[in-house]
């Protein structure tokens, strides 16, 4: 491989790492080759704080100190237009104090504290992400892409969606699931036409736990899709497409068909402006004569503004709908964030990050009104600071402030996070 190409491919790959990465926003990540055509670029995100609510509970919820550790690690071959890279993803939360709910529920549950304070484990947690992505150049017209995916997720606990009995009935327990996936895609439509056709395919398989006594709530689904996507110009590109899905699993009762017709575009108007725009009819039809249909509106913008060289905003505004863990928790969420990242000197950094979110939770009952009438709003405001200590290494600190206004003064909770951060590469 002549040494140029080599060269902009591992610029090219610490770039996409440090768009992707969760952490890496200030550090750049080093990359080492493994032979002629292999990378690795190995990084890591500490946290190490104070929070004050840690159940995001309106009360019953004592302060407690945390620690978080994220690594990641890509690996990326690249022989011609192929490519193939392998992905792990951590975050590993754990908070160090006990607690005790203020009063005991009305209906028991495992985990619950009645008398005496179990360890706090209920809170802390242990999310993985396995993903594997390759792309294969059949002719000059025809592509082929693979993704296949593992994610262990949990929800933090005190969020999701709204229900009049509060935040998915878990207080103590964290809405928690397994997801595998697999989508297959082929692209028709050389590289520099105006016109291009995809096809794809998506399986997924969620499984629910919980510590709940509750029915099984794993859920499969299989959902085919094509786009259009039309060029105009060098720097826009319009797109259409259509998806639908079988949504099956152990809960009959949301058993659901999902259609999906979007449209969008996709552009980058000039050296400091880039992003896409889409908006999306759909509907989810539930098997069970006895569920409401569900139709909304949903919506995707990502807007990426650079001024300067040194000053970067972000956009990021989405509604959809979201599943919650009980057969009749689904409802539609709306989000909005904005990121401002400024470096004020070539070591110093910050960042300054707002997001509003709104969950509506959407009664599926057949006899139900059309508005429901609970809902959540949420304000999280975050600012940090860093400091490049080495080329590879970054310290820093940041204050999170986060508040619920929510259907009832019991669902409504403040809670501060203040702590210090650490993140680099090997």
């Amino acid at each position: 491989m002549d040494n140029r190409i080599k060269k902009y491919f591992y610029q090219t790959f610490a770039c996409v790492f440090l768009l992707c990465g969760s952490a890496a926003h200030a550090v750049q990540p080093r990359v080492y080759q493994l032979g002629d055509s292999g990378a690795i670029a190995p990084h890591v995100n500490l946290e190490f704080g104070n929070d004050s609510n840690p159940l995001r509970a309106n009360e019953g919820s004592g302060e407690s100190t945390f620690f978080r550790l994220e690594p990641t690690v890509s690996y990326l071959v690249r022989r011609r237009n192929n490519e193939l890279e392998l992905r792990f993803e951590g975050d590993y939360y754990q908070y160090f104090e006990e607690y005790c709910q203020a009063q005991a529920p009305a209906v028991v549950r495992p985990g619950d504290c009645l008398q005496g304070s179990p360890t706090f484990d209920k809170a802390s947690y242990f999310d993985l992400d396995f993903s594997l992505n390759g792309s294969l150049e059949i002719s000059s017209r025809l592509r082929a892409r693979l993704e296949l995916s593992q994610e262990i997720q949990h929800q933090p606990l005190g969020t999701g969606q709204s229900t009049n009995r509060g935040v998915l009935d878990a207080l103590t327990t964290p809405d928690a699931w397994n997801d595998r996936r697999a989508r297959a895609e082929l692209a028709y439509g050389a590289s520099q036409a105006r016109g291009e056709v995809r096809v794809g395919l998506t399986i997924l398989d969620r499984d629910f736990e919980s510590d709940l006594d509750v029915i099984t709530l794993d859920e499969r689904s299989i959902a085919p899709d094509v786009r259009l996507l039309y060029r105009i110009g060098t720097r826009t590109q319009l797109f259409a497409g259509l998806s639908s899905s079988e949504v099956r699993g152990g809960n009959s009762a949301s058993e659901r068909d999902v259609t999906r017709q979007i449209i969008g575009a996709e552009f980058d108007a000039s050296a400091i402006t880039s992003g896409s725009v889409s908006i999306s009819n759909e509907t989810e039809d539930f098997l069970d004569d006895n569920r409401r249909d569900l139709q909304f509106l949903g919506v995707n913008v990502e807007l990426t503004w650079q001024p300067r060289r040194f000053s970067t905003v972000t956009i990021n505004a989405s509604r959809e709908s979201e599943r919650g863990l009980f057969q009749d928790d689904i409802g539609i969420s709306t989000r909005f964030a904005v990121d401002w990242e400024y470096f004020w000197r070539e070591r110093f950094s910050t960042r300054v990050g707002l997001r509003l979110e709104n969950n509506e939770d959407t009664d599926i009952f057949s006899d139900a009104s059309e508005d429901s009438d609970t809902e959540d709003d949420d304000i999280t405001l975050r600012l940090q600071g860093n400091y490049n200590v080495r080329r590879w290494v970054d310290v820093g600190g940041f204050l999170e402030i986060d508040s619920r206004d929510g259907q009832g003064e019991g669902r409504d909770f403040d809670r501060n996070v203040i702590g210090v951060t650490v993140n680099g590469t090997f």
